[in-house]
C-alpha cells in the first residue's frame, strides 16, 4: 500500500519545502537466506557458490559476511587443508550454519600438521552460529573461538554430530593463548572481569578421540590463583558425547556459570603420555550451578609418570555442582579428587554426588595415598548421597591430606564394598545369543572370521531375561588366547527403543568384575569393539548379577570419616 509522508525540510535558501515521499507501507521485502556450496573437488572460486552446480572450492573463498539464516555447505567426501573464518552473526533463532551437502563421509578439515597453529574454524567475538556433521583432522584446533575484553554477551554456538581428532601436541600452555597444545575445541576469553562473553554452548553427539585435550574454556587467568569466582561463559551444555584415548583432561572446563553433563563418556585418557601438570577424565575450575547425570569416566592412566591419575577432578571454586547416576572407574590414581588450593584458594562448595558409583582401584598413584577419594582439604564441601564404593585390596575410602577442624564432607545411605566380594550372588538366569563372530560364552556356537586393523565386525553376547530385571554388576572371563582391548557393556532401554551403554573397558582376562549404576531392563549384552590381533574375542563368561550392596554408612558433617579398609 501506498502512504503519504510530508517531511519538512530546509532549502539552501534557508526556505521551509513540503517534500512529497511515497513509501512502502507491510509486506516490506526482506533478505532471504542464501545457501553456499564449497566442493574442494569440483568446485571454482569464480563461481557463485550458489547451487551445488557451481560451488566455490576454497575455504577462504567461503570466509565472507553472512547474515542469519545463511548455511555453508561443505561436500560430503571432499577435504581442505584450509581454515574457515566465516564473518558476520546469526542468532539462536536463525543461526548461520555451517554443514554438509551431498553423499558420503563427513567433509573433513585436514591441517595435516597438528604441531603448527593451524584451527578448522576459527571464530572471534561471534555467536549465532550451528556447526553439524564435519570432520576435524590434525588441527592443533579444530574450532576455535576467541572473545575479546569488553564484548558484549554473544550467545548461541551449536556443535552436534562432529568428529575431532589426531591432535596429540603437549607441551607447557602457561602461556595460552599461544597456541601449544591440540584441542578439540576451545573458547578462549581475554575478559578479566566478571562477565559473561559467550552463553548458549551445545556440544552433541560428537566424538573427541585422539587429543591432547578434547574442550576447553579458558582465560589469561588459567594459573592466576587470585582470579576467583570469574565466570567469562554460561550455559554450556555436553550431550552424548564421546571423549577417548586423550592425553590430558578431556573437558578442561574453566570460569562456567551453568551448565550440563548428560550421557557422556570419558575413556581411557593419559596412556603414553607425561603431564607436567597432572592427568584426569575432567577437570573443572572456578564453575558453579552444573548438573551432570548418566555419564561414565574411566581408565584414566599416569602413563609415563604424569601425576594424579584420577577420573575426575574439582580443582577448586566449584560451587552448587551435582553429580548424578555416574560411574568412574579403573584409575591409575584415586577414583575422584576434590583439590581446593593447586589453582585457587577457594574451596568447592555445595558438591553433590547421588547415586553415583566409584571403583577407581587406584592401581599405581604418584603422590597421593591408594583411595577412592583424595580430598586435599577438609575446607571441600560434599555431600554424598546413596553412593556405591568398591575398594580394592589395601585401598581406603577416603585420605584427608591437610585436615581441618572444620569437616564439611558428608556421607548419606552410602556402601562400602571390597571388589572382590562383587557378583558373589547366582548370576540372573538369562537366554543366551551372540553373533556370528568369535567363540560363544558357556558352550554356545559362533562362526569365526577375522577383522582388519584389530576391530571386531560387530561381535556381541546377548543376555535376554523373562522379565524387566534390576542389574548393578557384571562378571566377565576372557579365554587365555583371547586379547580384547576395547568394549562396552549396554542395557536395553524400553522406553528409548535403543541401547543404553552402562561400563565401557579395555581389558578382560580371566576374571573381571563390572560394577554399573544399576539399571532395569529386559536384555544386557557386551559388545567387543576391538582386539589386540584383529582376531574375534574369546570370552568365557558374560554374567548378569544384581548383587548386595555392601555395608552401609553414615558421616554427618563435622565428623571425620572413620578409615575403610579394602581387604
Amino acid at each position: 500500500m501506498i502512504a503519504s509522508q510530508f517531511i519538512k525540510a530546509f532549502s539552501s535558501a534557508g526556505l521551509v519545502t513540503a517534500l512529497f515521499v511515497p513509501t512502502l507501507v507491510g509486506n516490506l521485502p526482506t533478505a532471504r537466506a542464501a545457501s553456499y556450496y564449497i566442493s574442494q573437488s569440483t568446485g571454482n572460486d569464480n563461481s557463485d557458490g550458489l547451487s551445488a552446480e557451481k560451488p566455490w572450492k576454497t575455504l577462504a573463498k567461503a570466509s565472507i559476511d553472512y547474515q542469519p539464516g545463511d548455511e555453508i555447505l561443505l561436500k560430503c567426501g571432499d577435504t581442505w587443508d584450509e581454515e574457515l573464518r566465516p564473518l558476520g552473526e546469526g542468532t539462536a533463532a536463525k543461526p548461520i550454519t555451517i554443514s554438509s551437502y551431498g553423499k558420503g563421509n563427513k567433509p573433513i578439515i585436514d591441517r595435516q600438521d597438528f604441531k603448527q597453529d593451524r584451527s578448522g574454524i576459527r571464530l572471534s567475538d561471534q555467536g549465532g552460529f550451528k556447526i553439524v556433521g564435519l570432520e576435524f583432522n590434525r588441527c592443533m584446533t579444530g574450532i576455535y573461538g576467541e572473545y575479546s575484553s569488553g564484548c558484549p554477551t554473544k550467545k548461541f554456538i551449536w556443535i552436534e554430530d562432529c568428529y575431532f581428532h589426531d591432535s596429540l601436541l603437549y607441551q607447557h600452555y602457561e602461556d595460552y593463548p599461544k597456541h601449544k597444545i591440540g584441542l578439540g575445541v576451545c573458547f578462549f576469553s581475554f575478559e578479566l572481569k566478571n562477565k559473561i562473553v559467550l552463553s548458549d554452548i551445545t556440544v552433541k553427539n560428537c566424538v573427541f578421540r585422539r587429543l591432547a585435550s578434547g574442550f576447553w574454556t579458558n582465560s589469561p587467568d588459567n594459573f592466576n590463583k587470585n582470579a576467583s569466582f570469574i565466570y567469562n561463559f554460561g550455559n554450556l551444555t555436553f550431550e552424548d558425547c564421546l571423549f577417548e584415548e586423550g592425553y590430558q583432561w578431556q573437558l578442561g572446563i574453566r570460569g562456567v556459570d551453568g551448565g550440563v553433563v548428560r550421557n557422556c563418556v570419558t575413556h581411557d585418557i593419559g596412556r603414553g603420555f607425561r603431564s607436567f601438570n597432572g592427568v584426569a577424565g575432567g577437570m573443572f575450575f572456578r564453575c558453579k550451578d552444573w548438573i551432570m547425570e548418566d555419564s561414565e569416566w574411566s581408565y584414566v592412566d599416569i602413563g609415563q609418570g604424569s601425576g594424579d591419575g584420577e577420573t575426575f577432578d574439582f580443582e577448586g571454586n566449584c560451587d552448587n555442582i551435582t553429580m548424578r547416576d555416574c560411574l568412574f572407574h579403573d584409575s591409575d590414581g584415586p577414583g575422584f579428587l576434590m583439590c581446593c588450593y593447586a589453582s585457587d584458594g577457594n574451596p568447592n562448595k555445595g558438591i553433590r554426588m547421588e547415586n553415583c558409583v566409584l571403583n577407581g582401584k587406584s592401581k599405581r598413584p604418584i603422590g597421593l595415598p591408594r583411595c577412592e577419594i583424595v580430598n586435599t582439604t577438609d575446607w571441600t564441601e560434599s555431600n554424598w548421597k546413596e553412593c556405591r564404593f568398591y575398594v580394592s585390596p589395601g585401598e581406603v575410602l577416603m585420605r584427608v591430606m591437610d585436615p581441618e577442624k572444620d569437616k564439611r564432607t558428608s556421607f548419606e545411605n552410602c556402601f562400602f564394598k571390597d571388589l572382590t566380594q562383587a557378583c558373589q550372588s547366582a548370576k540372573i538366569p538369562a537366554k543366551q545369543t551372540l553373533s556370528t563372530q568369535g567363540k560363544a560364552p558357556a558352550g554356545g556356537k559362533a562362526a569365526g572370521g577375522k577383522a582388519a586393523e584389530n576391530t571386531t565386525d560387530d561381535q556381541w553376547f546377548q543376555l535376554e531375561f523373562s522379565k524387566p530385571t534390576k542389574i548393578n554388576e557384571f562378571k566377565l572371563k576372557e579365554d587365555a588366547k583371547s586379547a580384547v582391548t576395547r568394549y562396552i557393556i549396554e542395557c536395553w532401554d524400553e522406553k528409548k527403543s535403543k541401547w543404553i551403554g552402562c561400563f565401557n573397558g579395555r581389558n578382560i582376562g580371566p576374571d573381571f568384575m563390572a560394577p554399573i549404576v544399576e539399571r532395569t531392563t529386559r536384555k544386557a549384552r557386551l559388545r567387543v569393539l576391538q582386539t589386540a590381533s584383529g582376531e574375534p574375542a574369546a570370552i568365557d563368561a558374560f554374567e548378569a548379577h544384581h548383587d548386595s550392596l555392601g555395608d552401609t554408612f553414615d558421616v554427618p558433617r563435622g565428623q571425620a570419616s572413620p578409615p575403610r579398609v579394602g581387604k
